[in-house]
C-alpha cells in the first residue's frame, strides 16, 4: 500500500470512531481516504480559490441568530463563543419576578467560557445609552449625544459572571462580589451556570421612564484569548463547543508556535498603521475579535478563524495530523531551499489556467463589524490603480464579509492580499515522480520549463494528491498558484474614527399641494414651468436648470509638524445627506503647501488625503480615503479627487482633510493654505432621471 494511503487510512479510521463523527465524515472525507494534502480553510485569495474550488464559498453577509443579539427564552437558542473584543448580548435563559411584582431579574447568556483566556467587561449599554455604575447599581447614563441623565438611578443593577455562579466567578463589577444565587430569587446550590459567561440584570418597574420590560442590553467585553493560533487551538480541542481533537491529531507547533513560520508567531508580528488620533503606531498583524456561532458546524467555524488570519488549514497525510500554514511572504533563505521541479521530476504535461479578462478582479469590498462604531457594519473598498489594469478591463469588485475582524486595519490587510493575489491568477497542475511526496500544502516550489520560459519560477502549493497506477508506480499530482512577494505588502492604513449618533431619516407628513402651471415671484419668471407645487419646484424641473452643489468649504490655513505622519488639517465637517438626491457626486479637495525648500535635498515630502464617511440608515458606513503622497520641489497646488456614491439610504456624513509637509519653516511654520473642497453633482441635462 502506498505511503500516503496507508497513513491516511489508519488516521481516517481512528477519527471516524474517536472524533465524534464530524471530522471523520466531513473534514477529512475523501481527501484522507485517498491520500490528499488539501487546504480546507481560508488564507488564499478568495477570487482564485473559489474559481479553483479549493476553499469553501465566501461567507455571505449577515449573522446567524444568537451571535450578538439579545434573544427571548427558547430551547432552540445556542450560546456563542467570544474571542477577543466584541459588543454582544445573547439569549435570555432564565427570569424571575419579585418584590411584590416590582422587580424583574433576567439572566442573559453572553458566551461559552473558553478553556483559557480571561473575560472582562468594559461597558454596558441599555438601548444606545452607556450606563454609569456605582458598584453594580446604575447611577446615570450617557446617550450617544454625550448627554447625561439620571432617570435610571438605582433602578437597574447588573452583575456579570464567567465560569459559574459563585462570588469568585463575578467579573463585573470588579468589587463587591456576590454569588448569582443570592440575586436570582429561585436559584440554589444546583444553579451553577457551569462554563458559562452570563449577566444577571435586575430592573425595578418604572413605567414613566420606560422600565416595563428588559430593553436591549449590550455588553462591551474582552476575552484575552485573541491570537488566531491560540484561538484555533482552543476551538479544535474543546469538547464542549469545538472539534474535540486530541493533541495526537494536531501539529500543535504549527498552530501555537512563536516563530513567524507558525500561525501564532506570524499573527503576533507587529505591523505599522496610523491610529484614529493620527499617530503612527503598531499592532499585531491579525487578531480574532468576534463571536463564533455555535449554529455553524465546526468546519465552517475553522474556516472563519483561518480566513480572518490569512492561514491555510490542512491535513498533512505524512504526519497523519492537521496543521496550520500562514499565507505569508517567504524569506530569501527559504527561497534558496525551495524544491525545484523540472523535466527531471515532472512526468506529465503542465496544465495552466488563468483568469480571463472579464473575470479579473480589480476591486475588493469587505464588510466587517467596526469596534469604533459599536460593531455596526462598516465597509472598506480597495481598488487596483488604473495604471495597473489591463487595456479594456471592466470594473469587477469582489465582495465578502469577515465575521471575526472588527477593525478596518486588519480588514484592509486581508483585502490587500486578496486583491493582489487575484491579479496573479496563474494556476498550474502537473504530476511529479515519487519525490513529489515530500512537498506539503503551503510550500513554495520552483518550476523550470523551457516551453513556458520559466527559470525557477515560484509557485505556492495548494494541493498534493498521491496517485498509484496499475503497475504500482506512485506519483504525486500537484496543484499550485503563482507566487510573488508583492502580494503580501503592508498597505498604508488609517484607522476609521469614532462615529457619533446616526439618526434615521425623518419622514415628513404628506400633504396635498395643488399643482400650478406657472410661478412668478422672488425666483424670477418661470412661465409655463411644469411640475410646480405651491412654492416648491420639484427636482424633475430642476434637472435642466444647472448644477447642484452639496457643499463648498474654504478652511483656514493649517500648520503641520515637521514629520511625515498624517495629521488633521481641519476639524471634521458634518454633512447632511438625508435629503439630497442619490447618485454619483464628485469630491474635489485642493490645498497649497507652504514653507521653504531645503537646498540640501532640493524639495520636501508631502501627503494630502481626504476622508469621507457616508452613514446609511441601516447603521453601516461607506468610508472613502483618497489623495496622495510624494516628493515636491515646488509649492503648487495638490489635490484629492474621487467620485463618491450617495445611495438613497444615506442619512449623514462627514469630511476630514489630513496631510503632512516637512518643508523648512517659513516665518515659524509650514503646512497647507488655500484649502478648498467641493462636493457636487452635475445635474444639467439630466431630465428624466
Amino acid at each position: 500500500m502506498a505511503v500516503f494511503t496507508a497513513i491516511a487510512t489508519a488516521v481516517g479510521g481512528f477519527l471516524a470512531t474517536a472524533a465524534g463523527g464530524f471530522l471523520g465524515s466531513t473534514l477529512l472525507g475523501t481527501y484522507v481516504a485517498y491520500g490528499v494534502g488539501y487546504v480546507v480553510a481560508g488564507g488564499i485569495a478568495r477570487a482564485t480559490a473559489k474559481a479553483l474550488g479549493l476553499v469553501p464559498d465566501i461567507p455571505g453577509p449577515g449573522k446567524d441568530p444568537g451571535v450578538t443579539l439579545q434573544l427571548a427564552p427558547s430551547t432552540q437558542n445556542k450560546v456563542s463563543v467570544l474571542y477577543g473584543k466584541a459588543f454582544t448580548s445573547g439569549p435570555i435563559f432564565d427570569a424571575a419576578i419579585s418584590n411584590q411584582n416590582q422587580t424583574m431579574t433576567y439572566c442573559i447568556a453572553l458566551s461559552e467560557e473558553t478553556q483559557t483566556g480571561t473575560f472582562t467587561v468594559s461597558n454596558v449599554f441599555l438601548n444606545d445609552a452607556r450606563l454609569i455604575f456605582s458598584g453594580n447599581t446604575v447611577t446615570s447614563h450617557v446617550d450617544p449625544n454625550a448627554s447625561a441623565a439620571t432617570t435610571y438611578n438605582g433602578k437597574v443593577r447588573v452583575n456579570v459572571y464567567a465560569g459559574g455562579s459563585g462570588s469568585g466567578d463575578q467579573i463585573f463589577p470588579t468589587s463587591g462580589a456576590v454569588s448569582a444565587t443570592s440575586i436570582v430569587p429561585h436559584w440554589g446550590a444546583n444553579h451553577t451556570a457551569n462554563a458559562l459567561v452570563f449577566a444577571v440584570v435586575q430592573m425595578d418597574y418604572d413605567a414613566e421612564n420606560g422600565l416595563t420590560a428588559l430593553p436591549a442590553m449590550t455588553f462591551e467585553m474582552q476575552n484575552s484569548l485573541k491570537n488566531p493560533g491560540d484561538v484555533l487551538y482552543d476551538y479544535l480541542t474543546s469538547d464542549r463547543y469545538g472539534a474535540k481533537l486530541s493533541n495526537t491529531l494536531l501539529d500543535v507547533n504549527s498552530i501555537t508556535g512563536t516563530a513567524n513560520t507558525e500561525m501564532k508567531g506570524y499573527c503576533d508580528e507587529l505591523v505599522s498603521y496610523t491610529n484614529k488620533s493620527n499617530v503612527s503606531t503598531t499592532n499585531a498583524r491579525y487578531e480574532i475579535n468576534g463571536m463564533i456561532s455555535t449554529f455553524n458546524d465546526t468546519k465552517t467555524n475553522i474556516d472563519e478563524i483561518c480566513q480572518a488570519s490569512a492561514t491555510y488549514f490542512t491535513f498533512d497525510v505524512k504526519q497523519g495530523k492537521f496543521r496550520a500554514v500562514p499565507n505569508r511572504a517567504i524569506s530569501t533563505a527559504e527561497k534558496a531551499n525551495c524544491l525545484v521541479y523540472n523535466d527531471d521530476n515532472i512526468v506529465s504535461k503542465i496544465d495552466i489556467s488563468s483568469t480571463e479578462l472579464y473575470s479579473l478582479y480589480n476591486g475588493v469590498e469587505v464588510e466587517f463589524a467596526d469596534q469604533n462604531r459599536k460593531d455596526q457594519t462598516n465597509t472598506i473598498l480597495l481598488e487596483t490603480p488604473a495604471g495597473d489594469r489591463n487595456a479594456n478591463e471592466p470594473d469587477n469588485v469582489l465582495q465578502y464579509r469577515i465575521n471575526l475582524i472588527n477593525d478596518n486595519i486588519r480588514a484592509e490587510r486581508l483585502a490587500n492580499i486578496d486583491l493582489n493575489q487575484s491579479r496573479l491568477a496563474t494556476a498550474i497542475q502537473f504530476v511529479s515522480d515519487f519525490s513529489g511526496i515530500q512537498t506539503d500544502v503551503g510550500d513554495v516550489i520552483k518550476i523550470t520549463n523551457t516551453l513556458y520560459g520559466w527559470n525557477e519560477k515560484l509557485f505556492r502549493v495548494l494541493r498534493v494528491t498521491e496517485q498509484q497506477d496499475d503497475t504500482g508506480m506512485v506519483t504525486a499530482q500537484i496543484t499550485a498558484l503563482e507566487y510573488s512577494d508583492d502580494v503580501y505588502g503592508n498597505p498604508a492604513v488609517t484607522e476609521t474614527p469614532d462615529l457619533g449618533l446616526i439618526d434615521l431619516p425623518r419622514i415628513p407628513t404628506i400633504k396635498h399641494i395643488p399643482i400650478i402651471e406657472a410661478f412668478t415671484g422672488n425666483y424670477g419668471n418661470l412661465t409655463a414651468l411644469p411640475n410646480v407645487y405651491g412654492n416648491i419646484i420639484t427636482k424633475e424641473s430642476m434637472y435642466n436648470l444647472g448644477s447642484g452643489t452639496l457643499i463648498v468649504d474654504s478652511p483656514s490655513p493649517s500648520a503641520t509638524n515637521n514629520t511625515t505622519t498624517f495629521q488633521n488639517l481641519i476639524t471634521t465637517r458634518e454633512i447632511d445627506l438625508a435629503n439630497v438626491d442619490p447618485g454619483d457626486y464628485s469630491f474635489v479637495a485642493l490645498a497649497q503647501p507652504y514653507g521653504q525648500v531645503d537646498a540640501n535635498v532640493g524639495g520636501f515630502n508631502f501627503g494630502f488625503i481626504a476622508n469621507v464617511n457616508v452613514a446609511l440608515s441601516n447603521g453601516s458606513v461607506d468610508f472613502y480615503s483618497f489623495g496622495g503622497t510624494g516628493f515636491k520641489t515646488d509649492f503648487n497646488l495638490v489635490d484629492a479627487v474621487k467620485d463618491i456614491t450617495i445611495p438613497e439610504t444615506a442619512v449623514s456624513g462627514n469630511v476630514l482633510l489630513q496631510g503632512y509637509n516637512d518643508a523648512l519653516d517659513t516665518a515659524g511654520s509650514h503646512g497647507y493654505g488655500q484649502m478648498k473642497y467641493d462636493f457636487y453633482r452635475l445635474t444639467k441635462g439630466d431630465e428624466g432621471i
